[in-house]
């Protein structure tokens, strides 16, 4: 079993790197309104470039579901397969309608990438989980660190073009495609396929320290405990969410702290990711009657996809109801549908302070490079933060986020493209930082088999909201504002929601005493070593 998980993971690893080497990325707005293509700014701007939005929104759920009922391998050999009609599309298509296929292409490749990250936890044991979501994780932002500098390095000092680019990203999702193939392939999967859990006599016996932390947590006294790690509370966890609580339902795998330590490896990829797509399976009592005993398949499957709806949907109630997770979700969906915007018109704005076909000497790879970098770097120096998230997470999603809305404003006023350059650079790494704090809020308040449902939920509100924005500010049969302009509204977008959780921030820390909130400890293991001073 050892060598069947590590080859499952190698081979997921190798695709994870050659898909995200696409070292053409950066410079996709030049490309396109060079002389190639030859395409005007409002053509990208407002024409092509929402095209993603739109076909990323529609086919994210139905791809979330297709993934479960299709195991995996089949949708990755699907966003391997679409990467390459993205950059044939490309290199040889021409004209704005072969570009807004280009992009739709692209949306439905962004939409699969869910398959990626849900494929090992149905691969491989639930004891290697830690091991391979950090090794899955980390060599995404390894392919893309990569691609960013040899990007970077071809156009600064061999003279390479674009086109040129765009070859070696074709290669690289080519490559990807070999290695999606050659996946082993699963048998199980969230909803729709499952393996049933094995009763209690079958399962290995629970260690003492273990005992200790599911009693610590479930015996009422967790009031204003944070994990080290995360900072993560579990005093608004509904009950059945609690780890170690008993559930309405069974999962097939075993049950884990929900407070799981994650190391510096796993907390370093959310850099980039909007989507932190956590695997979970639920055990539905349909499902356990087989093929043969049901009359028809027809009425057997209708009643079993009408109860995996059911079941959804009460998890999803289940989840949301806990508000701390809500208020961290809240800013999750919020700030990701303005990142989502930033990254997708950045190169717009870049080429009009400082148009390419008239400078040379472009640096969005080595841009996006250091981004990723330094992102990387403060991501790995979370796991060593302890911080009383309960007590003063709102106001530094308050704070950030308006440092964020200066950032902005200042990028769409500018007409220095280094000032753009270094805002952008902090304003993606600030981002990054507060993902990654968010992502381990979110987790730590959920049961393994709630993780992706919620995680999903989250990144859907971000792109529906992305979509709104979208077709107001930036589609032609919209406003069609010009990005400078587009820029200065992200910016008012993100002071507003500065200012909502500032607002919140000072309500709760006036009402509780701002001397009193300072002198709450920061992590659980202070909180328990009072609890004995104290009796």
């Amino acid at each position: 079993m050892a060598t069947s998980w590590k080859v499952s993971t190698a081979l997921l690893c190798c695709y994870g790197f050659w898909k995200e080497m696409r070292p053409s990325e950066p410079y996709l707005t030049p490309y396109l309104k060079g002389p190639m293509k030859n395409l005007t700014e409002t053509q990208v701007d407002n024409e092509i470039y929402p095209v993603w939005t739109y076909s990323y929104l529609v086919a994210l759920f139905v791809v979330f579901l297709l993934t479960d009922l299709l195991r995996y391998k089949p949708v990755i050999i699907f966003e391997a397969a679409t990467f390459i009609g993205t950059w044939a599309l490309l290199l040889w298509g021409q004209g704005v309608l072969t570009m807004q296929f280009m992009q739709f292409t692209y949306g439905l490749a962004t939409a699969t990438e869910v398959a990626y990250y849900c494929y090992i936890y149905a691969a491989v044991d639930e004891e290697h989980f830690q091991k391979v979501t950090s090794y899955t994780r980390t060599v995404v932002l390894l392919g893309r660190l990569a691609a960013d500098i040899l990007g970077q390095l071809l156009i600064s000092f061999a003279n390479a073009t674009y086109f040129t680019l765009n070859c070696i990203s074709m290669g690289s999702v080519c490559v990807a495609l070999i290695f999606a193939i050659f996946l082993p392939s699963v048998r199980k999967s969230i909803y729709f396929h499952h393996t049933e859990m094995p009763t209690s006599s079958q399962m290995p016996p629970e260690s003492s320290a273990q005992k200790h932390d599911s009693q610590y947590v479930t015996d009422g006294e967790t009031d204003g405990v944070t994990d080290d790690v995360t900072g993560g509370f579990t005093d608004d966890v509904p009950d059945g969410d609690k780890p170690g609580a008993s559930n309405d339902r069974e999962s097939p795998w075993p049950r884990t702290n929900a407070n799981w330590d994650v190391d510096a490896s796993s907390l370093a990829y959310s850099i980039n990711s909007v989507n932190d797509n956590t695997v979970s399976v639920t055990t539905l009592p349909e499902q356990q009657t087989t093929e043969q005993n049901e009359p028809t398949l027809l009425p057997g499957y209708c009643s079993r996809l009408g109860t995996i709806f059911k079941t959804m949907f009460k998890d999803f109630l289940k989840s949301y109801s806990n508000v701390y997770l809500l208020k961290w979700s809240l800013w999750w969906a919020f700030a990701t549908c303005g990142n989502l915007q930033v990254g997708n018109y950045i190169q717009n704005l870049w080429d009009v302070i400082s148009p390419s076909r008239h400078n040379p000497h472009v640096y969005n790879g080595g841009v996006e490079a250091v981004s990723h970098a330094l992102s990387a770097i403060i991501a790995f120096g979370l796991a060593y933060l302890k911080v009383n998230w309960r007590i003063w997470g709102e106001l530094f999603l308050g704070v950030v986020s308006v440092g964020d809305a200066a950032l902005l404003v200042v990028m769409a006023q500018t007409s220095d493209i280094w000032i753009a350059y270094l805002f952008y650079v902090i304003f993606r790494t600030s981002y990054q930082m507060v993902i990654t704090i968010a992502s381990f809020q979110v987790a730590a308040q959920l049961h393994l088999e709630r993780y992706a449902l919620v995680f999903g939920c989250n990144t859907f509100v971000a792109l529906l909201l992305q979509t709104i924005m979208t077709a107001i500010f930036v589609d032609k049969r919209g406003l069609s504002l010009p990005v400078t302009t587009q820029f200065s509204i992200y910016g008012g977008y993100f002071a507003i929601i500065g200012a909502m959780f500032l607002a919140k921030a000072v309500y709760t820390l006036t009402k509780r005493g701002w001397r009193a909130s300072c002198q709450l400890p920061c992590n659980a293991e202070t909180y328990r070593e009072l609890e004995e001073t104290t009796h």
